[in-house]
């Protein structure tokens, strides 16, 4: 084989011309899906196709239904995987139905015309740039939390509604509280009921347990479903791993965290239609709800009682905005993720409480230690204070003893007495008591000549006058008894 050279080889954009190079990087970023204008074009095709299939005068479908019919169209089209998220936000922008409108309570609800489409553009490039602003931020804004992708196109939809559609009249500013001056019931916005009409509190509690039943019954149902199948999948690659083999199975495809409620969405909703249950549009509702909770990250929300309780707190949240913001884009994702930051907050409040209940638990039993302590002491002091007292007590005594004066031995003439040293017998004495002793009789000692001046001069008395041995002349001891005291003094 004879190689070409590298300088030989020319690229093949050298060799096409400008507009073949600019279709090519065209097509790539279409491909990627990454680029604003990319983003932009897919919102605004899913609005479309949402809003024409809502609004037509030949289907006039329900809201949720054509929400969920077109995501499952494109989630079935070969850009699934680069577009399908920026699709769903499309089919929330065309999901909103007030475009145009003057009241839920006329018949046809909006129209189709010109002015409604260009309305639908102003609000695709705006849910656009939010969009772009939310995945390209350093903040992470609601990353992994429920009902983001309706949370950005509710908060899109605000933004028009106060700079554009309300200040031209596009839709009465009456949205913002519309179940408050019309009667609505729980749950619903494509139907309103006359004033005159009876309200029934039995109809209405039953079509919000119906709600709150839709919900949990999404939420739980399809997070269940991605959680249980994560698990399968991590169990595969385990297998694996530990296996060491090449001939096993392909792995399992990972279930698209959009796709699986929205399925499971439609399939309920084309179950409560076929009952034709007057109340069904807040059935859809709640599914609708259910499903944006089933798309958290599992990281977020990794059990499924996570999932119940999450959808127990959306579910609330959307009976209380029920007569607020009605017909307004992306209003079932933000209901959903005010039940998950809710539940969020909850937790963290519960954890906190616990912590703050542990440490006055524990603050509790450092105090009872150190009560038991402090009793125990006083006992130890007196204790002590007794050993101490009763050592003094010896102390006191073992001097005493040493300054009792040795009473002379007086030698009888009937018996004859030897030469030989006889030690004076003593009480028994530790080494301590011993140099204490030492001690005391050495300061005594020192303390004798000073106190002699002071004291009054004795006659003189001589041991021969008197049989009787006075105080002073001691008793006669032989010198070697004497030596012998010296040395035992020295010691």
């Amino acid at each position: 084989e004879q190689r070409v050279p590298a300088q030989l080889v020319m690229n093949k954009d050298d060799e096409s011309s400008p507009f073949i190079r600019n279709a090519r990087h065209i097509l790539e970023d279409f491909r990627k899906g990454t680029a604003w204008w990319v983003q932009f074009s897919t919102i605004y095709f899913a609005a479309v196709l949402t809003y024409s299939y809502t609004n037509s005068r030949t289907s006039n479908s329900n809201v949720q239904i054509s929400i969920m019919t077109v995501i499952t169209l494109i989630g079935a089209s070969p850009l699934c995987g680069t577009h399908l998220t920026t699709a769903a936000i499309g089919t929330f922008v065309g999901g909103q139905n007030i475009i145009g409108s003057t009241g839920l309570e006329t018949l046809g609800a909006t129209d189709i015309n010109l002015v409604s489409y260009l309305c639908l553009l102003w609000l695709s490039l705006i849910v656009s740039w939010i969009w772009s602003y939310v995945m390209n931020s350093s903040l992470r804004i609601l990353d992994g939390c429920a009902g983001r992708l309706g949370t950005t196109t509710f908060f899109g939809m605000n933004v028009v509604m106060l700079t554009v559609w309300g200040p031209l009249q596009v839709v009465d500013w009456n949205r913002y509280y519309y179940g408050l001056v019309h009667v609505i019931h729980v749950a619903e916005e494509d139907s309103s009921v006359q004033l005159a009409s009876a309200w029934s509190w039995t109809e209405e509690a039953e079509l919000a347990i119906g709600y709150v039943l839709a919900v949990l019954w999404l939420g739980v149902v399809a997070g269940a479903t991605r959680i249980f199948h994560h698990r399968y999948v991590q169990q595969w690659h385990q297998n694996k791993s530990s296996l060491d083999s090449p001939n096993l199975s392909q792995p399992p495809a990972p279930l698209n965290n959009i796709l699986v409620p929205v399925l499971l969405s439609l399939l309920s909703i084309l179950v409560v239609n076929a009952t034709q249950y007057r109340h069904a549009p807040g059935l859809y509702n709640g599914f609708a709800v259910g499903a944006y909770v089933a798309m958290a990250s599992l990281q977020k929300i990794p059990t499924v009682f996570k999932f119940f309780t999450v959808s127990i707190v959306a579910a609330g949240w959307g009976l209380t905005l029920t007569p607020f913001f009605v017909g307004f884009a992306g209003k079932s994702g933000f209901t959903s993720m005010l039940g998950h930051v809710t539940h969020i907050a909850i937790e963290t409040l519960i954890v906190q409480l616990r912590q703050k209940r542990r440490r006055q638990q524990q603050q509790r039993q450092r105090q009872q230690q150190q009560q038991q302590q402090s009793q125990v002491q006083p006992r130890l002091t007196e204790s002590q204070s007794s050993q101490l007292q009763q050592e003094e007590v010896n102390i006191q005594k073992s001097p005493q003893l040493s300054q009792q004066p040795q009473q002379p031995q007086q030698l009888s003439p009937s018996h004859h007495h030897s030469r030989k040293h006889h030690k004076p017998k003593e009480a028994f004495y530790t080494k301590q008591q011993r140099r204490q002793q030492q001690r005391l009789q050495h300061q005594r000692q020192q303390l004798e000549p000073q106190k002699q001046p002071q004291q009054q001069t004795t006659p003189l008395h001589h041991r021969a006058w008197s049989a009787e041995p006075k105080a002073g002349d001691g008793v006669w001891q032989h010198p070697l008894e004497e030596d012998d005291e010296n040395e035992n003094h020295v010691v």
